[in-house]
């Protein structure tokens, strides 16, 4: 295994790049995205969540940010609000800022809102557009539940009398296999060792359109850093709070509006549209946080924003007969304390390790499909707008092979990773193997758990 060190390294190598170049791709310096990064929730009952809690300014036709601090295993809903009714609309954007999703009119909804339920990985940007931009004001809400690792299943049965002895007629042919419907923290680092291509070519891009000048200069996005005080620090005039912020504000909103002229320059004929927006809002945000304990329901209304994300178990996948079978997880992936008795404890050491490692492969193979995705769009986008942005053909052609480079280095950082986490799993099986044998089941993996191992070691293959 990789020693932290080397992970660290990546990933502070990183670092700086990750501050300037923002999802989604774009050539065009006029295109200044404000970034919406998700922050902790740290209210007691609100652990593992995110949101951030944004009011601005509409000054222009097109307004662009973008969302970052997610990942895959959190239920993401985005809301946007007219506070002041004027029409807005909205579009959620991916890889490129006229790769639209799913454009939503503010028109439409009686509130005045509209709203978008999606699992993604990476960042995304939500652009909201207007044909006469007039100063109204509006909000942009992103929350994120707690992760939620479910939707993988079990992988295990109950084993039958005839399973015990490895001189029993049944075999390994008897393992069932599923049909389509049937990590842990510790590897922060590793994603954004994982992203490196995907920096990379925005950083090439930038390289290449700064030799014509600064009218054809990529726009490199810097992260806004703020001290979080009582009230929320003001950027490129709007305003971002977390949601404790957010509750204490709107707490203070409905006692003493004078409040809001310092704080955000509301004009009193806005006073009313404000406050019915906030209170909506706040409704709206306790519904939507009481929603997320159905965690079965939620993947089929929270899909992905692209369609490198998954939300079933991977097709054909066997299931694994076990003496101790019944271990119950919970919707963050955890082994529930006090529901496992009879299962002895080296079984629920090694069940949560074989676990972590079935959710974190799932999460490899989505970073590098997602990021694949983009390195494809990016270098479809610099193809058509080499021409249009006056960038030489041969000069483009030279940068273009560099950011092909770059795609085989995240190749290779792929397979190093997925040779590192098939031992992993290897290793978590074989202590699985002892359990079995302890409580009296013979030759476990050899005749059971070996076909699983190369399910996920053919299933996880880079094929590309």
């Amino acid at each position: 295994m990789k020693p932290l060190k080397t992970i660290l390294m990546l990933g502070f190598l990183f670092m700086g790049a990750s501050q300037a170049f923002a999802q989604p791709y774009t050539l065009d310096k006029s295109i200044r995205p404000m970034e919406l990064k998700l922050m902790e929730d740290t209210r007691k009952g609100h652990e593992g969540e995110k949101s951030v809690v944004y009011f601005n300014r509409v000054t222009d036709s097109v307004m662009y940010h973008f969302v970052t601090g997610h990942s895959l295993f959190q239920f993401v809903d985005v809301l946007v609000t007219s506070l002041d009714g004027s029409p807005l609309a909205v579009s959620l954007n991916q890889d490129i800022w006229n790769d639209e999703y799913n454009k939503k009119s503010t028109a439409s909804s009686k509130d005045n809102m509209v709203r978008f339920k999606l699992r993604a990985e990476g960042k995304f940007g939500i652009k909201i557009e207007t044909d006469a931009p007039k100063n109204s004001l509006y909000n942009i809400t992103v929350l994120a539940s707690p992760e939620k690792k479910a939707y993988l299943g079990s992988a295990f049965r109950p084993i039958k009398e005839n399973e015990m002895k490895a001189n029993d007629k049944t075999t390994a042919d008897d393992v069932a296999v599923d049909g389509p419907t049937g990590g842990n923290n510790n590897n922060t680092f590793l994603y954004i060792a994982l992203g490196v291509a995907l920096l990379v070519i925005g950083l090439l891009a930038g390289k290449l359109l700064g030799r014509k000048g600064k009218n054809t200069t990529m726009l490199l996005v810097f992260m806004l850093t703020f001290s979080m005080g009582i009230h929320a620090q003001q950027h490129w005039g709007g305003n971002v709070m977390t949601m404790e912020q957010f509750e204490n504000w709107k707490t203070k909103f409905e006692h003493d509006q004078d409040m809001l002229k310092t704080e955000m320059e509301i004009l009193k004929s806005e006073r009313a549209g404000v406050k019915k927006g906030i209170e909506n809002l706040g409704k709206t945000i306790t519904n939507i946080q009481s929603t997320w304990s159905t965690v079965k329901n939620l993947y089929t209304s929270y899909t992905g924003l692209s369609d490198c994300i998954n939300s079933a178990p991977p097709a054909g996948a066997p299931t694994i007969p076990s003496i101790c079978s019944e271990i119950t997880f919970d919707d963050r992936g955890r082994i529930v304390e006090g529901e496992n008795e009879e299962c002895a404890s080296c079984f629920l050491e090694a069940r949560q390790k074989f676990n972590d490692r079935r959710y974190l492969f799932d999460r490899l193979a989505t970073i590098y499909k997602c990021t694949k995705k983009f390195s494809n769009a990016a270098i479809a986008f610099g193809d058509n707008a080499s021409g249009v942005h006056g960038v030489a053909g041969l000069a483009w052609q030279a940068e273009r092979i560099k950011i092909e480079k770059s795609v085989e280095e995240l190749e290779k950082a792929y397979d190093n990773k997925y040779a590192e986490m098939l031992q992993d799993l290897a290793d978590a099986m074989m202590e699985l193997n002892i359990c079995e044998a302890k409580y009296g089941v013979e030759d476990w993996y050899d005749r059971f758990g070996y076909m699983y191992f190369e399910f996920m070691k053919e299933k996880y293959a880079r094929k590309d």
